[in-house]
């Protein structure tokens, strides 16, 4: 977007945000935010060009993402880096949005995404990332009930299931 052509100014400087929004009406309004507070310009004096939705290059593969963002806590501004291990980017920092809300009740509007980037393992240093970075990592799955096959089953049994 950028500020509506005037004849002091013809061609007003371009501006391009990204966001994390969950629809286009949102994303417009963290724009104009972004625009009123950093450039001085005003939704009554601008225009928008268009909105789009970036879509992940691989969605099949999962990344280590680091986010670093500043919120507003109740006492003042708060820096703050996180990483997130996840498929999407945007999954990533809405599961960041709600551990935010979750743990330190700053709400979605509070909460400003600074830069994101993609993160090789060995550059990962929070311990609830690096914990899956092991190739021998397992899942088990406990208390798993086996079924007898049904000629071997009673047909009535003394207590409920």
């Amino acid at each position: 977007g950028r500020k509506t052509p005037s004849e002091a100014e013809p061609t007003p400087k371009l501006f391009r945000h990204t966001c994390f929004a969950p629809n286009h009406v949102v994303a417009k309004t963290k724009f104009w935010k972004f625009m009123r507070e950093y450039h001085k310009v005003k939704r009554a004096n601008g225009e928008v060009f268009g909105v789009r939705e970036l879509k992940e290059k691989r969605p099949g593969v999962i990344k280590n993402f680091g986010v670093q963002l500043r919120w507003y806590s109740r006492t003042g501004p708060v820096n703050t880096s996180k990483e997130i291990r996840d498929t999407h980017l945007s999954r990533g920092v809405s599961r960041i949005f709600n551990e935010l809300s979750g743990q330190h009740r700053a709400s979605f509007s509070n909460v400003q995404v600074i830069r994101t980037c993609t993160k090789a393992p060995k550059d990962c240093t929070r311990p609830n990332v690096t914990q899956f970075h092991n190739a021998k990592v397992r899942f088990p799955l406990i208390h798993r009930v086996r079924v007898p096959k049904k000629s071997l089953r009673a047909p009535f049994t003394a207590k409920a299931p």
